[in-house]
């Protein structure tokens, strides 16, 4: 079976995709620790609110963060993917600037309405352009070595973004992480080692996934703290194996998506439902996640699931993010294609390059 065959899984992943989801517990920690030794000015504390800047991989930190600590935030936080900050950003307000290349124009172009606006500026780059102003300007920022992501692809990098903007988060006073982010790396090395490539199909509940999906258009189905997960998952499903992929939370897909399956008839061959579910959802939504099973069932869908098996809301995020690039990885190598390689994305850039 390709999924156990390294050899060619080496040759299909000539990016070395592979190495980059195995250091994601190192990515944590490394992060953790530099993230750490981040000084705030006083200043930035009492904001109005939280903006976070960001594109593509870059702007996944904030989607698990909203997530996981929503209901917890002790002051309005908002993501945008674009050129402008929102209408309400002004001079109590908080912007972090986040592009793991430092290259991403969109935050570029945020990093000046922000200076312009004059918000609190604090950024998370690998480097950059955006690590160069942000020196320049001053401004408090998460500059990290990422040796641990050897794929050099930022979907695959998350261990850094993802920490740094907890960590960032936590020392402007908008939540509190607790002592959990410290040891969580540690905690995830055990709970992942079951998706690694030496463990074969039959116990390997990626590889599995992977295969169930084979062929076909996933759609993740999350709730509550998994939420960013299944947008995280989205984004990697479409980046690595080039496969078309549909995100979407409970409950709000009960209002209008379970009567949007009928039509055209043919539709159930195509869709594989995949639930991320958890033993930490609220009870009213886990009800919801088996009536909307049930659903899909009397509409001739079938459906998979995964339960995260962590003790806590911030473990269960990071297990799902590993499970997620494993799971886009498998489902690469099943269709032979490079998941380090994004051509498309790569050729739309040397077009906007021209104007």
């Amino acid at each position: 079976m390709l999924l156990d065959d390294e050899k060619s899984i080496a040759m299909i992943d000539a990016g070395n995709v592979r190495a980059s989801i195995d250091a994601l517990p190192d990515q944590i920690a490394s992060a953790y620790a530099e993230a750490s030794r981040l000084r705030v000015p006083v200043s930035y504390e009492n904001a109005d609110q939280v903006v976070v800047a960001g594109m593509g991989g870059s702007s996944l930190p904030a989607h698990l963060v909203q997530s996981v600590y929503g209901s917890v935030l002790r002051v309005p936080f908002s993501f945008i993917n674009g050129y402008t900050l929102p209408g309400s950003v002004g001079k109590k307000s908080v912007v972090i600037l986040s592009s793991y290349s430092g290259t991403t124009e969109e935050v570029l172009a945020c990093f000046k309405d922000a200076q312009k606006r004059g918000a609190r500026i604090v950024g998370i780059a690998s480097g950059g352009a955006l690590a160069k102003a942000l020196s320049r300007a001053k401004a408090p920022a998460f500059i990290f070595d990422p040796i641990h992501n050897p794929c050099h692809q930022p979907r695959m990098g998350l261990g850094y973004m993802v920490t740094g903007l907890i960590v960032i988060l936590e020392k402007l006073g908008v939540l509190t992480a607790g002592a959990e982010l410290a040891t969580v790396a540690e905690r995830l090395r055990a709970d992942i080692s079951e998706y690694s490539i030496n463990v074969p199909s039959r116990s390997n509940p990626a590889k599995l996934m992977a295969s169930a999906l084979n062929g076909t258009v996933p759609v993740i189905i999350s709730a509550e703290h998994l939420i960013g997960n299944g947008h995280i998952m989205q984004n990697q499903i479409h980046e690595s194996p080039k496969q078309f992929c549909a995100a979407f939370p409970l409950p709000e897909l009960n209002h209008h998506l379970m009567e949007g399956l009928a039509f055209p008839k043919d539709t159930a061959r195509l869709l594989s439902f995949v639930f991320l579910e958890s033993d930490l959802y609220s009870k009213r939504l886990a009800i919801r996640v088996k009536a909307t099973q049930k659903v899909l069932a009397k509409q001739g869908y079938g459906y998979n699931s995964w339960s995260a098996s962590s003790a806590t809301r911030l473990e269960q995020a990071y297990e799902a993010l590993a499970f997620g690039s494993w799971l886009s990885f498998y489902m690469a190598i099943q269709n032979r294609t490079n998941p380090s390689n994004i051509p498309w994305v790569n050729f739309f850039k040397k077009e906007l390059s021209k104007e």
